[in-house]
């Protein structure tokens, strides 16, 4: 490894743009497979919505990793902010499903710019030397999203009006949370990048062809949960926030004990699959909620060491790079996972798939 600079800080970490960046999270998790609904779609369209999103990733976040080395990361970061902002306007404007659409690609654009900036900035301000620096990182996201997850009561209270009435009234208020991030974005860092030399192209690749295989794998299942929820059980889409609930503790406490080593990721590949299974043949939605706060552990678990491990394997003055095609791998699984999720018979069974040769390549990756 390349040795470590006396200018690195961990005290100096400001992670506040980033939750607020992170805060629509949930409410597009929750509230826009119903709001598709709202307009005419069906699972399909569900499906093509969240795989706009993961295709813009795949086109932008080489670029925004390119911004972020040569441009640097604050300006990269403020970048991704102006788009989230925008992204939430327009489906804050929307009237038909083809506008969300346009909106769900917007968002991929500002989703990264802004990751791709703030995990390189981790990586400067301290995360090679304190792999934890990469938790707080997700521990920041989690408590953006739980803040934007008190949307969920609102468009249920504001419902009464109209539920495509009270989603565009949320979406432009995100909108104005995001413009606030703008003004939180920290310091610029990627002078720290230096002081790591050293690179292992074989490995940073088996690290991307696993975010690859991560991101097929949640594509296929992650559109279809709340359809699954609505047809199974008959679920509103406030009963399945309650669901999931559970879950989003496994946030705070998965990438705590993420490390950057192989076997980490084999450990949360498992119980990945494990929980598929489980939650597709979950009696009750009280078991159905046990499952799914085993699936985001192991999907917490595994990310986590991913990016953990990426930042040992590549060149410091390329971690923007680095992290653009990792996070740019990743999208483009989840791309084709979701536009094939609605069609796929199965999409829990089938997601087992990429992930048994995930297993498989990060079990050979220790050796």
């Amino acid at each position: 490894m390349g040795s470590t600079s006396s200018a690195t800080s961990t005290s100096r970490i400001d992670l506040t743009a980033y939750a607020l960046f992170s805060t629509p999270y949930s409410f597009i998790a929750f509230l826009l497979p119903f709001y598709i609904f709202e307009l005419g779609g069906g699972p399909v369209e569900v499906g093509v919505a969240f795989s706009m999103y993961a295709w813009a990733v795949v086109v932008a976040r080489p670029l925004a990793g390119w911004s972020a080395d040569r441009l640097g990361r604050r300006a990269t970061m403020i970048v991704g902010g102006t788009f989230l902002s925008a992204s939430m306007a327009l489906l804050g404007a929307s009237t038909d499903v083809l506008h969300v659409y346009m909106a769900m690609f917007s968002s991929g654009i500002a989703s990264s710019f802004v990751n791709v900036a703030t995990i390189a900035y981790v990586s400067d301000a301290g995360g090679l030397e304190s792999p934890e620096l990469y938790s707080k990182m997700r521990v920041a996201a989690a408590l953006g999203a739980l803040g934007g997850g008190a949307s969920i009561p609102i468009a249920y209270v504001l419902s009464r009006f109209g539920y495509a009435l009270a989603f565009r009234a949320l979406a432009h208020a995100f909108a104005l949370v995001a413009l606030a991030g703008l003004f939180l974005v920290p310091e610029e860092t990627a002078r720290l990048a230096a002081r790591h030399q050293r690179g292992n192209t074989a490995a940073a690749a088996r690290v991307v062809a696993l975010a690859f295989l991560l991101g097929a794998s949640t594509g296929l299942y992650g559109p279809q949960i709340l359809p699954f929820l609505k047809e199974r059980f008959s679920m509103s889409p406030f009963s399945a926030v309650l669901a999931y609930l559970p879950a989003v503790f496994s946030w705070f406490y998965g990438p705590r004990i993420a490390k950057p080593s192989w076997s980490r990721a084999t450990a949360g590949f498992l119980i990945m699959a494990v929980a598929l299974v489980a939650m597709y043949n979950s009696p009750s939605p009280i078991v159905f909620s046990a499952s799914w706060v085993l699936e985001s552990f192991g999907v917490a678990l595994t990310s986590t060491s991913l990016d953990q491990t990426l930042s040992r394997h590549v060149k410091g003055v390329y971690w923007g790079r680095g992290y653009g095609i990792y996070q740019a791998a990743n999208s483009l699984g989840y791309a084709i996972g979701a536009a094939a999720s609605g069609l796929v018979p199965n999409p829990f069974y089938t997601a087992l798939l990429p992930l048994a040769s995930a297993l498989t390549l990060s079990a050979v990756s220790r050796f």
